[in-house]
């Protein structure tokens, strides 16, 4: 599992890559550690997680997006 680095509320794109899978939708209520987006970089599939509870505020991803490096995927409130 990757853990955003940014900060608690902004998930973002730690590679380039292809989103394979989003798993929460807007307005969601999510734990630390909730799977959010399957990101598929170098051949592996990333999931990247939750870095603190709360609401899904908005989801900039879906299924067959290209992202590059530092792109926004999932904010939460």
């Amino acid at each position: 599992m990757i853990h955003p680095k940014l900060d608690d509320k902004n998930v973002t794109a730690f590679i380039p890559g292809t989103i394979i899978d989003v798993k929460v939708k807007k307005g969601q209520e999510v734990k630390q550690g909730d799977v959010l987006v399957i990101l598929d970089a170098m051949k592996m599939h990333n999931r990247l997680i939750a870095p603190s509870a709360g609401k899904v505020k908005e989801v900039k991803v879906k299924p067959g997006d290209r992202v590059s490096k530092g792109a926004l995927l999932v904010s939460i409130e």
